[in-house]
């Protein structure tokens, strides 16, 4: 038989995510996409099984650490990379998805400029639509401090990663992509990174928005004494990009302190991504 080698390779971090898992993996073989060309890099951080996800998709791999365990989203994306076999990298959270023209609208542009980067489609966990995050007509630095939430990219597998620690690492790792890359493409007409917010997940623990604060707040202060090395334009937006980052952050606390006072359920925007 012959092999078929992937040209993308789509690693999904796996931290107790078996109820979510199927709908991502879903929403992977529902691209209009040949998916002989697609394998899927399930990147264990628990001490979970997961073999029994390899019935939803031939390409599946599962890699379980052979070190530490829970290290967080950004390290077990590193390990991902390492081994993933495909050209182009896609990361997915297990308990997001992507619309069906994810990969066809995207992977042109990436292959162009070496990322790529689409709308943020915010549902709520009963698949509702909520509002969409959209840039408009192309993507730059300062986009992530007009808009709450967090972007996606699909990358050229050499300028993948890595990615740091922390709370915010997928949006530092796409402020540095976009500072490596001159990327001014036009924002794919209809495909979208969906987010489904759910009360149950990592990011509406009590603690998290607290430790996406500090992360911003680190991050800011990276880049401002990098400013004393490197006056750069780019490194002035973001630093203004983080302060807003926070503001976004802390706004999202605030509400989010209202609510449980009024005892309330209702997901507001992902204002701490």
């Amino acid at each position: 038989m012959k092999i078929i080698t992937p040209e993308i390779s789509v690693i999904i971090p796996v931290y107790k995510a078996h109820s979510t898992l199927e709908r991502a993996i879903s929403s992977i073989n529902n691209q209009l996409y040949d998916q002989d060309k697609i394998e899927i890099i399930l990147s264990v951080d628990d001490n979970s099984k997961y073999d029994h996800f390899k019935l939803l998709n031939k390409n599946i791999r599962i890699l379980n650490p052979s070190g530490k365990l829970r290290t967080g989203a950004g390290e077990a994306r590193n390990r991902g990379i390492k081994i993933a076999r495909g050209k182009i990298i896609g990361f997915l959270d297990a308990d997001d998805t992507w619309s069906s023209n994810y990969l066809c609208e995207l992977k042109p542009i990436a292959m162009r400029y070496g990322m790529a980067i689409t709308k943020t489609e915010i549902l709520n966990q009963n698949g509702n639509y909520l509002f969409t995050l959209d840039p408009g007509y192309n993507f730059e630095i300062k986009h992530f401090g007009l808009l709450p939430g967090s972007f996606h990219p699909l990358v050229l597998k050499k300028l993948a990663g890595p990615f740091p620690d922390g709370a915010s690492q997928d949006v530092i790792h796409c402020i540095n992509l976009l500072k490596k890359i001159p990327y001014r493409s036009k924002i794919p007409s209809h495909s979208k990174y969906q987010i489904w917010l759910n009360e149950k997940s990592k990011t509406f623990q009590k603690d998290f928005s607290k430790l996406v604060d500090n992360s911003y707040k680190y991050w800011r202060h990276y880049y401002f004494k990098e400013l004393k090395v490197e006056n750069s334009f780019t490194n002035i937006q973001i630093v203004r990009v983080l302060q807003n980052k926070i503001i976004w952050n802390n706004k999202f606390m605030k509400s989010k302190n209202e609510r449980s006072e009024e005892h309330t359920s209702e997901l507001q925007s992902p204002m701490y991504l």
